[in-house]
């Protein structure tokens, strides 16, 4: 025959209860050492506030790693275009389809005297 859950809980009840009467309220340990326990109870409470914090920033950490990449890929794809663009071929047919030509002359140096 198999226990039910009320009997089990019951069970378990008695015996904290028991376990309360004989040892703990006898001995008055939880009466004289409330300060202790306490100041436990604040440490542990501590304790699982920093680890959730510690969890929160390596989370933040990892979220800005992922757009640390995803930026310096797109800084270097910006990079190359630049770079093909600037060249003086590209230049010059961008600037013929507007009607730039370049110069059949050489470029000279403007002197100014005071």
């Amino acid at each position: 025959m198999k226990p039910t859950w009320n009997k089990l809980f019951n069970v378990l009840g008695v015996r904290f209860k028991g376990l309360y009467t004989e040892k703990l309220a006898s001995h008055k340990i939880l009466v004289n050492s409330w300060r202790l326990i306490l100041f436990v109870s604040g440490l542990a409470i501590l304790v699982i506030y920093s680890s959730h914090k510690a969890d929160q920033k390596v989370f933040r950490m990892s979220t800005l790693k992922e757009d640390l990449k995803d930026l310096r890929s797109r800084h270097i794809d910006m990079r190359t275009q630049l770079m093909s663009l600037s060249k003086t071929t590209i230049v010059a047919q961008e600037g013929a389809e507007i009607g730039l030509f370049e110069s059949l002359d050489a470029p000279f140096k403007i002197e100014v005297q005071d």
